[in-house]
Order: structure tokens, then sequence, then C-alpha cells
């Protein structure tokens, strides 16, 4: 259920050169998760490799993570932070530098090990299944980056339901996933990884979590492409007016957020 592995989004560049990108990055009703859909599990294996080559670099994951530092001000306050999917373990490097007590689970071994070579506390397992386990109450702040669009709607209900139950009142939910909005991500970027399930537009995941009993649903728009800006287009046969407005829905849509974040509150 894990792609992008820390935050990080696929820039679709290879070492060589060339491109893939479009624009050249328990309740028994509850239904398990796994670590790569079944369809993907011969891809499991190459998963790692495959990050470690789209990917960005460290530096610049832990410089992306860097706008949810207020949050953590904000929402922790003594208790624990779990990051679900933690890959590299950027985000746990972060909040253990600031001393936060903080637990990752992963369902890739390979990462949990690597993690764990590096002092951090990551878990091998299926990210609701570790949830479940989880006392009511007794965490600030849950955090998901690039997980939610690996999985189907009624997964992502059920750890919203857990996540819910495992966080004080007050407590926090960080949620990054790709933006569809963005064209180039939505018809494109996105598909790179073989276990993405789909994406997911951002007023859906804001509905979810805010059906789920969270509070306080901000949506965040973070990662542009590019610093291009379009809104003086001249286009023939059309007014200026217009075409400004053509050219500046053509910057949103083209070179505008890759990711997007949903912050909530728990009630």
């Amino acid at each position: 259920m894990r792609a992008g592995r820390g935050g990080e989004t696929y820039d679709m560049r290879t070492d060589a050169g060339d491109s893939g990108d479009l624009l050249d990055g328990r309740d028994p009703a509850e239904p398990p998760t796994s670590a790569v859909p079944a369809a993907e599990a011969g891809f499991a294996e190459h998963y790692p490799a495959f990050t470690d080559r789209f990917r960005g670099s460290e530096e610049e994951i832990s410089r992306r993570l860097e706008v949810y530092l207020p949050d953590v001000d904000r929402f922790v306050a003594g208790g624990g932070v779990l990051d679900l999917g933690p890959g590299r373990g950027e985000w746990l490097l972060m909040l253990a530098a600031r001393g936060v007590d903080a637990v990752g689970v992963d369902a890739d071994p390979t990462f949990a090990a690597a993690a764990r070579a590096r002092g951090l506390r990551v878990e091998v397992g299926d990210i609701l299944d570790h949830l479940r386990t989880v006392g009511d109450a007794t965490l600030d702040l849950v955090t998901a980056f690039h997980v939610v669009e690996h999985l189907a709607t009624d997964e992502l209900l059920a750890v919203l339901a857990q996540a819910g139950r495992a966080l004080r009142p007050g407590g926090g939910l960080i949620l990054e996933t790709p933006d569809p909005t963005n064209l180039a991500m939505g018809a494109c970027n996105f598909y790179l990884d073989p276990t993405h399930r789909r994406p997911l537009p951002p007023a859906l995941t804001e509905f979810l979590v805010t059906t789920s009993g969270f509070t306080g649903t901000e949506i965040r728009r973070l990662h542009p492409r590019e610093q291009v800006d379009l809104s003086t287009l001249r286009l023939d046969g059309v007014d200026e007016a217009t075409a400004r407005l053509v050219g500046a829905a053509l910057t949103s849509a083209l070179f505008g957020p890759q990711d997007y974040a949903v912050v909530a509150v728990a009630a």
C-alpha cells in the first residue's frame, strides 16, 4: 500500500536521462490491507529499487516534509506519533531530532530493516492490523505520506476509523497523496507506480476524512512543478481577458501542485 516512501513525488526521470513524464515528481467487517495489491505481488521484491530510482533524494524529501513541522508543534503534546509507511524514514528522523516519540509501521521488511539500522523505531506489519493494537486515545498524531492512493475505499475508511479511535481528542491526522487535478500527475505520472490503485481527488479525500468523524479538515496544495506563468498567454481571435483566464487555468493544470495534504483533527 506504500509508494513515495516518506513523502516524495516521483519525477519520472531516469538516470540515463530518458523520461516517462507527461511534460518532459478488528471489526470483522473491516477489510485487511496488504503491502502491495495482490495483482502486483510479484513486484514487491522490486519495490525498494523502484522507489530508490524514482524518488527524490533524502535531502529533497526532508525539505518537503518541513512544511509539516508546525503541525507537530500544534498537535504533539507528550503523546506518541504513528507514521504509516515510513519508507526510508525521513519523517521519523525529523521527529526524533525534535525529541518526539514516534513509531513507524511498514509492510515492506527491506524498508523497515533499513530504517531500524538508522536507529528508528519501525515495525514490520500491516498498517490496519497495527492500528487495531493501539489503545484508545493514546496518540497525538497519525501521518501517512503517499499511502492512501494504495488503498481501496473500504480499506481507507477502516484506516480512518482506527486512526480516529487511536487519536486523543484534538489529535491530528495528516494524509499526503498525489494531486490528480494536476493533469500531468492525473493522466500519466500517477500510473508509473503499478501498486497505485487510483487517484484520489482532493474533495473525495476530504469527504472521507470528514465523514469518518474528523473535524477542521483542511486541504493543502503542495509541490508545484515549475515556476511557469501562462497568464500573459496571447491567443489569436481571443480577447485579452479570456486569454488571461485560459493561461491561468493552464498554469494551474499543467504546472500546479503535484501533491496535496488533508490535515484534520480527531473529535
